[in-house]
Parts: C-alpha cells; structure tokens; sequence
C-alpha cells in the first residue's frame, strides 16, 4: 500500500479505537451507574489506562499494517489475540494490583462491547480497503517480473492479475518464451532489463525470478533497486521443484530453510488456543454437561447393557496414544479397537444411533481437552491399529500427529468424517489436516467451532453413523 494511503487508514484506525473504547465506557457507565458520567475519579484513570494500554498494544500487534495480500480471517485473528491481551492485562491490573473494587458489570461491559464492536469496526475497515483497491489504480503497487518459472506463473495469474490484491504488471522481463495471456507482459530479454527500469521510473518492486547461473545479473538489479529506491522480492528458482511450502530463518546470518509452517509452535499460541480450550470446556462443562449428562446415562443404561462411558486408545500429539472418552454407542463388543462403525451397523443401540448422528457421544472430550490430551479444535484421533495402517497407505499422514487431536477439526468441516471406505477418503482428511496445522489462527478455531455447532444442528451428514 503506497504511504500516504496506509498513513490515512493507520490515523483513521487509531482515533477510530480511541473513539470506541470511549464511547464503550460511557455506554458501560450508562448501563451500571444510570448516568454516562462514572460517580469516582477511579474510574477516569481506568478509562486513561485502558487507553494506553491499547495503544501500546496496536503497536506490539503492528494492528494498522496492511498487507499487500490482504486475508481478513487473519488479519482479525491478530486484533483478536491483542483484545484477549488487554482483557487479561487490564483484569489483572484492576482485581490484583488495585485495592479498589471497581464494578465487575462496569468492566465486564466496557471490554466486551469496545471488543465486538472494535472487531465488527476493523472487519468493515479491511472489507473497505479490499473494495477500494479493485477501483481506486493509484493505490496499486507497480511490478516488473525478471525470470519466469512454473510458480511465478501461477503467481501472476492467481495474484499479480487479480485486481483485489492491488499489483499492476508493467513488464515481464526473460530469456524464457511465454505463451497465452500473460504473452501481453512481455517488454524483453533480460539483456533489456536495466533500459526498461531507467525508462519506467514508476516502478515499485522488482520480482526476481531466475537461476544461480545469473547470479552476477541478481547483483546488479539489488544494487540498481537499492540505488533507485524499488523494493525486491524473490521467488527462488528451487521454489520451481519443491512441491512442500518452506519458509527461510536466519541463524548466525546463515539462511535455513524450514519445510514447515507451524503456528502452534509459538509459546504465545499455544498458550492462546490452550487458554481458549480451559474456558469452553469448563463452560460446557458446567452450562451443559451438568444437566445433560443424567438423562445421556439414563438413556444409555436403560437401552443396553454396559457402562455409560466408552473409552477407546487413540493416537494423541506426537503419536502418544491416549485414552478418548465418548458415551457409548454401541453393545459391548471385540471388536470396537478395531472396526470403524459403518451404516446400519448392528452394534450400534438404539439411543447410540442419536448420539452418534447428533454428535453428543464425543460430549465427554471435554474432560480428555481438560486433562490436556486434546484441544476443542484439531485433527480427529484415530484408532491405534488405523495409525498403523495409514501411516503405511497414506503419504504424509503422521504430519497430523504433530497437533494435538481435537474435538472437531477442518477435515470434519469439509466432510471428512465418520467412516473412511477407502485410502482416498483418509488421504482428503489427512491433507485437511495438515493444512489446518499450517494454517491455524485463533480465527479459524472459532470458525471451526460454530461450523461445527451449525452441522450439527442444522444440517443432516451422511457419514455420522
């Protein structure tokens, strides 16, 4: 985004926070004091507090950056994580540093709504940003292309082309043919590359795409951009074989190259989606297993024989087996470590069949998610004897086993649930995985959960039997 642009949504977006968490305050103050006017001083250095500390965390949050490739899911994962923050940070200030007992309605109040409206305020911001780019050229970022390869190919069209993401292509520069319609890009060779640039002065970044046999040519175009003012991407000519996504870290100076993306491997993640898993499961826990559970075991003891719970080894986070707790669905039988459910499957009872359809006989995780053998969202644990034979079958499947296992998951989302009839079923579910535990954000958790709650409730799977 040109500067002056992402400096006006950065100041906009600033006072815009600021004028929210105050009206949130005098809303918070209306509703418990009857006046917008808070009866103690206390209150105004909260309110002065609160402030700074916002502000502080839009700085730590780097919350006003937009990225050129704008995912809103992410974005909005990121304000999330910095309201949590704040939530946390100001409890702790208020309830164990101060003396003062200030109203829990009051906070409770001013933080929850400047958090949804501060949410709903930034979704809108982006939606805008994204929108205003499609139409609004001068906020386009100019591009010349040196090298072409497969990826940058598929670059162009998926990115470089699409006017959402803000990117013009003034000219593609190679010694390489190119066919079809990005033919039209073509401005030269790369023996032209350095007359193009001195005579299209509105170039922004240069993308460099090409062999370490041009090695001496790369060093001249980073010295030429550094000269010039242009930005420099690379796409790396390996990028061209390797099939896994990598990322690039830097020790002693000395670039490694990582074959994995993984969020949860960050403290301050895992610390998150686990803080987020202690608070549902307790809620459910206590709101509706409390109540549910007696008339679930009634149900299961008076329709068969046997006990209430079912609890079944399975493969938990780096392949450890565990033990998963379900209400029973089925009679008591040999063969349940070691046989998946199918349709019309005869051990399954009568109030098993309901449980099994409206997903309740996996209410009791919660406690397996307490104990912290799993998390609410995650790749679903499977049998031991499967781990062993997918492992084998499937390429890439123990990658899974590098989450912890959770209650519903994105492969359960897209579909892949219940029975898995051939190894193309459990190839889908494992990719599924896989991309979640790249991909995961606080976001996308949420996102999974009230899927997960709408499925159940609303619609019908033809695999949960």
């Amino acid at each position: 985004m040109p500067q002056s642009n992402s400096k006006t949504y950065s100041v906009i977006s600033f006072f815009g926070d600021l004028l929210l968490l105050s009206f949130t305050f005098f809303i918070a103050s209306f509703i418990k004091f009857g006046n917008i006017i808070p009866p103690d001083n206390f209150y105004f250095l909260l309110f002065f507090g609160w402030e700074i500390c916002w502000i502080l965390l839009v700085i730590k949050f780097n919350l006003y950056e937009i990225p050129r490739i704008l995912y809103l899911d992410k974005m909005l994962s990121k304000n999330l994580q910095a309201l949590v923050v704040f939530v946390v940070l100001s409890g702790a200030s208020i309830f164990f540093i101060t003396d003062y007992k200030i109203s829990r309605l009051f906070f409770f109040t001013s933080v929850t709504l400047f958090s949804f409206i501060s949410l709903v305020f930034r979704a809108l911001a982006l939606f805008y940003v994204k929108r205003r780019r499609q139409t609004d050229r001068s906020d386009f970022t100019e591009l010349a292309l040196i090298g072409v390869n497969r990826h940058v190919s598929m670059f162009i069209r998926a990115v470089y082309s699409n006017p959402r993401y803000g990117y013009n292509i003034a000219g593609i520069l190679t010694d390489a043919p190119i066919l079809g319609e990005m033919k039209k890009f073509k401005k030269g060779n790369l023996e032209d590359v350095f007359q193009f640039l001195d005579t299209h002065k509105s170039i922004d970044e240069i993308v460099i795409s090409l062999p370490h046999s041009k090695a001496d040519l790369i060093n001249e175009l980073l010295e030429y951009a550094d000269n010039n003012m242009i930005r420099v991407s690379v796409i790396p000519e390996f990028s061209e074989y390797l099939s896994q996504l990598f990322s690039i870290e830097y020790i002693e100076n000395i670039p490694v190259m990582k074959f994995r993306r993984e969020p949860l491997q960050s403290i301050s993640n895992r610390m998150l989606k686990r803080g987020m898993d202690i608070v549902i499961s307790l809620l459910v826990i206590i709101l509706i297993f409390s109540w549910l559970f007696p008339l679930i075991a009634l149900a299961i003891k008076l329709n068969s024989k046997g006990p209430v719970f079912f609890a079944q080894e399975r493969s938990g986070k780096y392949d450890k087996p565990f033990k998963c707790l379900k209400f029973r669905s089925m009679t008591v039988n040999d063969n349940s470590d070691s046989l998946q459910a199918t349709k019309n499957d005869t051990r399954i009872t009568k109030i098993g069949g309901f449980l099994r359809k409206t997903s309740l006989d996996e209410l009791p995780q919660v406690f397996n998610v307490l104990f912290n053998d799993m998390s609410l969202v995650g790749p679903r644990p499977h049998m031991l004897k499967h781990t062993e034979e997918y492992r084998v079958l499937v390429d890439k499947y123990m990658v899974r086993h590098f989450a912890k296992p959770g209650i519903t998951g994105w492969a359960q989302i897209l579909g892949y649930r219940g029975e898995t009839k051939t190894v193309k079923d459990m190839e889908k579910r494992a990719h599924a995985d896989i991309w979640y535990i790249e991909n995961w954000n606080l976001m996308l958790d949420l996102k999974i959960m009230f899927r997960t709650v709408f499925m159940v409730l609303f619609k019908k799977e033809d695999n949960a039997y």
